[in-house]
């Protein structure tokens, strides 16, 4: 290895910050005197990352609007693919297949070593593309366990590392049922995201307080997102609403949520909180969509415990006349929030294992070790 190793490192979301900071800490406990170029967060920055690009600018949801983007995303992807014949000794992607897997790809061509950690959700979209991943990646770290036996089907190189959430103690312990009250209200992470899902949980959250003007709402806030969104839509809601910016105490201290689909609903389970996913994208995207992935469920717990655990109303049946009543029922302290906490109980154990952050950069110092 030589006295001054170079990492780039590739991640575009909220959720890809937070995983990729806690690898950052350990690549610099691991490898002496390594320098991590990012197209990152703040967390990356904080954890030690020169950044390159911020997530924010690209914060770019479905079809439709990576269409209107293009210019701006093929920038961004030609100053990277610039880094990497720069003199690089390793690539590291976190998640955000739509432009990691190309410099992947970019990157092995270049000779330049390929670490991907966290998976591309190849089980959710077919898999067309895993013979392309297969020529383009040294080393896949992976976070579900079923993925692993997916990898080494197609004679990926895999490891399984854990879930960071679990492995790495990202999240605080469950509280109590008896502590919990309110309903959370969690619309998602990014602009576009928002402008459809938070409305519709309003409408929701309206139809709710019509039976029990007592609910109290919170709304957690992303930090990716600009405030004022949040108050624009939320403005003439007609009901009280608390916001509040860390969004894992809101899940953690509620007894139900509201949840857009992604990485939260895994979190909440995580925390033991019974929720309810909803998700609204633009027509465009939901029909291209459709025509491409291959999963009946969409919320990412649903997808780890292998059924619908937690409702899902997506798209046409996201309205607060399907989504009230379930919601109603899972605040019920009855057999479907006791069965649905008993499937979270799971988790754990299920996510667990691996050696997490760490495991991942021992990975990485030993593709940059092999050069």
């Amino acid at each position: 290895m030589s006295s001054d190793p170079s990492i780039l490192l590739s991640c575009g979301e909220m959720s890809g910050d937070m995983h990729a900071a806690q690898l950052i800490a350990r690549l610099r406990e691991r490898i002496p005197g390594v320098k991590i170029r990012a197209l990152g967060g703040d967390r990356c920055a904080e954890a030690g990352a020169e950044l390159l690009f911020h997530y924010g600018e690209y914060a770019i949801l479905g079809f439709s609007g990576v269409l209107a983007n293009v210019p701006k995303l093929w920038r961004l992807e030609r100053a990277l693919k610039k880094r990497l014949r720069s003199g690089v000794d390793l690539f590291i992607a976190v998640d955000y297949p739509g432009l990691n897997m190309r410099l992947a790809a970019y990157a092995k061509k270049a000779g330049v070593p390929v670490l991907y950690y966290i998976s591309p959700q190849l089980w959710a979209w077919g898999a067309g593309r895993m013979a392309k991943l297969a020529r383009s990646v040294d080393m896949m770290a992976v976070i579900l366990p079923f993925e692993k036996d997916m990898y080494e089907r197609s004679s990926v190189p895999v490891e399984y590392v854990g879930h960071p959430f679990v492995v790495d103690h990202e999240l605080p312990r469950p509280l109590p049922e008896e502590e919990r009250a309110g309903i959370g209200i969690l619309p998602g992470s990014r602009p576009q995201e928002i402008q459809r899902v938070f409305p519709v949980m309003l409408d929701t959250a309206k139809y709710l307080s019509a039976g029990n003007p007592g609910h109290v709402f919170t709304v957690g806030r992303s930090p990716a997102v600009p405030k004022l969104l949040y108050d624009k839509i939320a403005e003439g809601a007609g009901i009280p609403l608390d916001f509040d910016d860390d969004a894992v105490a809101v899940m953690r201290r509620s007894r139900l949520l509201l949840v857009a689909s992604g990485t939260a609903t895994l979190q909440g389970a995580l925390l033991q909180t019974p929720l309810v996913i909803v998700y609204r994208v633009s027509a465009l995207n939901y029909f291209l969509a459709r025509r491409l992935v291959t999963l009946d469920r969409i919320g990412l717990v649903n997808v780890v415990l292998g059924d619908v655990v937690c409702p899902e109303f997506i798209q046409g049946d996201a309205t607060p006349e399907l989504i009230g009543p379930a919601a109603l029922e899972l605040l019920e302290d009855g057999d479907r929030r006791r069965g649905m906490l008993e499937r979270f109980s799971t988790l754990e154990k299920t996510l667990g294992g691996g050696g997490g952050c760490g495991r991942v950069a021992d990975l990485a110092a030993e593709l940059i070790k092999r050069q």
